[in-house]
């Protein structure tokens, strides 16, 4: 009896922006992280014959020659292979992502989600959450070392979460939507830098740095009640405050800070980067739709390489596995 090709299959994930408390997360503070599907990643896995090659704007060629920055993924395609009891070849893998690299949107989590879900789809297997970040935090592991998980969560739900190391995350509810717009400063952000510089910080100046992430970390606390309240005035000032902690920690830069500033002479409620730092991506939060395109438009007069407009909000979000 022949064996039936299989049908080419998708997978897909979104970007993430961390509203509230990036480098704090790593000293075990709470982080607010929101889907960013304005910016989407989709692993389309195809039938073929013969050896699995990967096709993408980063490499295209055959796994095993993968580049090491991406042996990660490479790892994932193996582990999924390994797990269902399947050969590894017979099929090609297709990545078409409009998520920035090195921009503190989680791209590397969402290629991995992404690449995961399409090859569970490709073989018709159920795929189990567990099972889902478990295979994204072994191709993390190998693009960030020890990730604290966030960006896996993120990447892979669709809805606002509550994130605290050790901890079961939670759903942050939304009483009034987020008119959000991002800003690429066109700089890779330099995380292994930021976090190395955090870290001297706490070293060297244990009793002030404690303070300022255990402020970053209240900040995120009460964030999440004016999420939850409606109260977006309030949720402005708080991003306003967080950036400065952030500054004050390092992470910040003079093209940040620049942006920031453009923002919030344009209208916003608040402002502050997100991710790692040093360079990558802020953005900024509005009232409305109509503000939020004056303050779109500031930025891209200021020199943004890229703006990005999205909305969150209740009725859009659901839980996804």
């Amino acid at each position: 009896m022949v064996k039936s090709p299989r049908k080419s299959a998708i997978g897909e994930a979104h970007s993430k922006l961390i509203l509230m408390g990036e480098h704090a997360v790593v000293y075990n503070e709470p982080a607010i992280a929101i889907p960013f599907d304005t910016l989407k990643v989709e692993a389309k896995v195809l039938p073929t014959v013969g050896t699995v090659h990967f096709i993408s704007n980063f490499f295209t060629g055959k796994l095993d020659e993968m580049p090491e920055k991406m042996m990660g993924l490479a790892e994932c395609v193996k582990s999924v292979c390994k797990r269902l009891n399947q050969p590894l070849e017979d099929f090609y893998i297709e990545l078409n992502s409009l998520i920035p690299i090195g921009r503190g949107l989680g791209s590397s989590a969402a290629i991995a989600v992404s690449l995961v879900r399409g090859l569970y789809n490709f073989f018709k297997k159920e795929l189990d959450r567990d099972v889902l970040m478990e295979l994204v935090d072994l191709a993390e592991t190998f693009a960030h070392g020890t990730p604290s998980g966030i960006d896996r969560e993120s990447t892979s739900r669709k809805h606002p979460i509550f994130f605290q190391r050790g901890h079961e995350t939670e759903q942050v509810r939304i009483a009034r939507p987020l008119h959000l717009i991002v800003a690429d400063t066109g700089r890779v952000g330099d995380t292994h830098a930021s976090v190395a510089g955090v870290k001297a910080l706490y070293e060297t100046m244990r009793e002030k740095t404690t303070a300022r992430i255990e402020k970053i970390g209240a900040l995120t606390v009460k964030a999440r009640r004016a999420m939850e309240d409606g109260a977006l005035t309030d949720l402005g000032k708080m991003l306003d405050q967080a950036h400065v902690e952030l500054k004050a920690l390092g992470v910040s830069d003079p093209g940040l800070d620049h942006y920031v500033e453009v923002s919030k002479k344009a209208g916003a409620l608040g402002a502050k980067l997100t991710g790692g730092g040093r360079g990558g991506c802020m953005f900024a939060l509005a009232d409305s739709f109509e503000k939020a395109h004056l303050i779109e438009e500031a930025l891209q007069d200021a020199g943004a390489s890229q703006t990005w407009y999205c909305r969150i909000a209740d009725e859009v979000m659901s839980y996804e596995g």
